[in-house]
Parts: C-alpha cells; sequence; structure tokens
C-alpha cells in the first residue's frame, strides 16, 4: 500500500521531502502541477517491495500493489513491465530500466491528497485513495 520510507516527494514549494516526514496539513504537489494538502499518512510495515529503476535514472522502491501512472494508464507496480513507459515530472516520461523484487522489512508510508497522484523520486504515483478504487 505504500512507498519506502525515504522516498522524497515533491512539495508544493518546489522542495522534496522523505515521505516519512510529511504530516497531514503539508502541500504537495500533484502530478498536474497543482499543490495539494496532505488529508491523511498512513504508515504500516513490508517485508518485500518492488524496485523500479527508469532509464531517465529515476528510481522508486513500493509496494507491489501501488499505483504507478503509464502512458497507458495507471498499473500496479506488480503489473509494470519493461516495455511500459512511466509518466514523470510534469508529463515527461521515460522506459523502464528495470524491475525488481526486494528484501526490505522496513516502515512504509502512504498519502492522502484528495485520489491524486503525487510525483514521488520523480515519478507519477498514487495516492491511497487512488490506490484503493482498484
Amino acid at each position: 500500500m505504500c512507498l519506502e520510507e525515504n522516498t522524497k516527494i515533491f512539495m508544493a514549494d518546489g522542495s522534496q521531502k522523505p515521505i516519512k516526514e510529511i504530516r497531514i496539513g503539508d502541500m504537495i504537489m500533484c502530478d498536474s502541477g497543482e499543490p495539494k494538502i496532505v488529508r491523511n499518512v498512513w504508515q504500516g510495515r513490508e517485508e518485500h517491495m518492488m524496485c523500479i529503476e527508469l532509464k531517465n535514472g529515476s528510481k522508486i522502491i513500493l509496494t507491489e500493489n501501488h499505483p504507478v501512472k503509464t502512458i497507458f494508464g495507471m498499473k500496479k507496480a506488480s503489473e509494470i513491465n519493461e516495455d511500459d513507459e512511466i509518466l514523470t515530472t510534469y508529463g515527461d516520461k521515460s522506459k523502464i530500466a528495470s524491475i525488481s523484487c526486494i528484501e526490505y522489512n522496513g516502515r512504509v508510508y502512504n498519502l492522502d491528497i484528495s485520489g491524486n497522484f503525487m510525483i514521488a523520486e520523480g515519478i507519477a504515483v498514487g495516492d491511497f485513495e487512488v490506490q484503493n478504487r482498484r
């Protein structure tokens, strides 16, 4: 359901902050470039995670059911394959360099930003509400 605890999230002021430091009321930037208020912060623990690396150098560690925005629409991380192109900051896109399952055993976090996509490590990913629509 979540992202690795040190995943950098693009904030509304243009800075980046690890997801574990984001609090209710903070303003983050959604994938359309609009600022959105954080309504809730969810956290848990996971033993295994997916690691997706893009050819543009971006890398994200997330749970297998976390939604990622591709040029063909939203897909769970576990549904992503090396033929997909992932949407990144401001509507740019990048091809997959590698996908792997990794041991993790740590805290994970997700945000509620009214059913929007946020920018995490430069990659458009869904918030808690988007994830639970599927």
